[in-house]
């Protein structure tokens, strides 16, 4: 195999569809003014209360100086909220009201961007690609 190769790498060509998909995503959400990669922050702060900085960064797989340049604007904007301070532990986010009627504005954007999506792919790949993942996902985390 050629090393310089890219059309063969597992790592550039789900990077690839998945800017792509992004993107997709993005211009769905664009008169939200939120951007699909700070979504899955504010669901999780939807779902539960109390999530610490370190905490929400283990569980998005994100790292923390990642999370933080997600969160700046979203607490900008008084979609969430950030206190206290120091380390990542000590640090607790919670989403507001305006955060939580954002979600709901969201929702019919997402639901087209990812209508297109898994119409593109089928149904029945879609279901596939995700039971892959997740166990490519747990197989990874083992090593």
């Amino acid at each position: 195999m050629d090393l310089y190769s890219v059309e063969n790498c597992t790592c550039f060509n789900l990077r690839r569809v998945t800017r792509v998909i992004t993107q997709c995503f993005d211009a769905e959400f664009r008169r939200h003014g939120i951007r699909i990669t700070q979504t899955p922050i504010l669901n999780a702060l939807q779902a539960r209360s109390g999530w610490s900085m370190a905490e929400m960064s283990d569980f998005l797989g994100m790292e923390r100086t990642t999370l933080l340049r997600n969160l700046r604007p979203l607490q900008r904007e008084g979609l969430i909220k950030i206190s206290g301070g120091g380390r990542g532990v000590h640090v607790q986010l919670s989403i507001t009201d305006k955060g939580r009627t954002a979600i709901t504005e969201m929702l019919p954007a997402w639901r087209s961007a990812q209508e297109k999506v898994v119409t593109i792919l089928g149904e029945k790949r879609w279901s596939t690609i995700l039971g892959d993942f997740g166990r490519v996902a747990t197989e990874l985390n083992r090593r």
